[in-house]
């Protein structure tokens, strides 16, 4: 099996919209603007959640259906154990070296 890496992308980079800087001073902004700008935020955010719940069912879907076939074709095979993977360093066979003598 793979690895699992998290894969980092921009949206993980923190902008100055994420760090909360504004480009008008706090005492002159309005408050109320502040409130409407992060429920839209918000809104968007619990969006983004719900389609990616729905992603991830329909991938753990996909892969339980996967694995299903898989299992399905090893029965009918016969190939219902995997082959050993070799541990550690891998052993190469290999023939002896070919030598030439060179006169000077």
């Amino acid at each position: 099996m793979r690895s699992k890496r998290p894969i980092f992308g921009l949206r993980e980079i923190k902008s100055i919209h994420s760090a909360g800087i504004r480009s008008i001073p706090k005492t002159q902004r309005s408050g109320y603007l502040e409130l409407y700008t992060l429920g839209r935020e918000k809104d968007r955010l619990e969006k983004e959640s719900f389609a990616l719940d729905k992603r991830r069912a329909a991938a753990a879907r996909q892969l339980s259906a996967v694995i299903g076939r898989i299992i399905k074709l090893q029965k009918g095979t016969g190939l219902t154990e995997r082959p050993a993977a070799p541990k550690g360093v891998r052993s190469i066979q290999t023939r002896p070296m070919k030598t030439l003598g060179i006169n000077y």
